[in-house]
């Protein structure tokens, strides 16, 4: 096999390393897949981790977590009946409820697509978009129930 090949892994091989880099002290950029953070963040851009070490989250983070068996990766949003509440910036209704054990790590630094330019996700213009983002999804979805019924 040639060694530039892409190889693949299982996902829980995949994070079981990142998991092991972090706890070292490490940080480690991973590639996202899948749209569930647009607008903000694109399916093959990557991201810049730091280990949770239990520290109060800021709202609007970015989070790495483990939800029902599987990673995640989506923003903080609030707290509800003792739960950490994520939700993906592309989502309109769908959160998932984490506790602070089930986190991984937090973003600090995004790279769109394959840029060398880091942009810091973890000051507070960023987190302020993207709650900002999150709480425009009421009206996000009146968009999308007008635009199916009128444009179908």
């Amino acid at each position: 096999m040639d060694k530039t090949e892409p190889r693949i892994i299982t996902n829980e091989l995949y994070f079981e390393e990142v998991q092991r880099l972090l706890n070292e002290g490490k940080e480690v950029c991973i590639r996202i897949k899948g749209n569930s953070m647009l607008p903000f963040i694109k399916n093959g851009d990557r991201v810049l981790l730091e280990a949770y070490r239990g520290a109060p989250l800021r709202s609007g983070a970015n989070i790495l977590a483990k939800h029902e068996g599987k990673f995640v990766f989506h923003r903080y949003v609030g707290k509800k009946n003792g739960n950490i509440v994520l939700a993906g910036d592309g989502n309109i209704a769908l959160h998932e409820y984490v506790t602070s054990s089930d986190i991984i790590a937090i973003a600090t630094k995004h790279y769109s697509g394959d840029s060398d330019l880091a942009k810091d996700i973890n000051s507070t213009w960023p987190r302020f978009r993207g709650m900002s983002w999150y709480r425009l999804r009421i009206v996000r979805r009146v968009i999308n129930a007008l635009k199916r019924r009128f444009l179908t």
